[in-house]
């Protein structure tokens, strides 16, 4: 249980080093930057847990074996 903890830490840190960089490069100013920021951070973690969604919906229906 406590690697499935450390892991989603470890994500979501990661996670947001990569939106928090790509916004600087993004954006000329650091204000508009950092406004843009958690818009960016919700859009990346909503996209990843999609992609989450869908790896568990296809482990689930195509890859079990009975």
């Amino acid at each position: 249980m406590i690697d499935y903890v450390i892991h989603g830490l470890l994500f979501l840190f990661v996670g947001s080093v990569i939106v928090a960089v790509s916004c600087m490069f993004a954006d000329a100013e650091d204000g508009q930057a950092l406004k843009a920021f958690p818009k960016r951070w919700l859009t990346f973690m909503g996209g990843c847990a999609v992609v989450v969604l869908l790896m568990l919906l296809f482990e689930h229906t195509l890859a079990s074996v009975h």
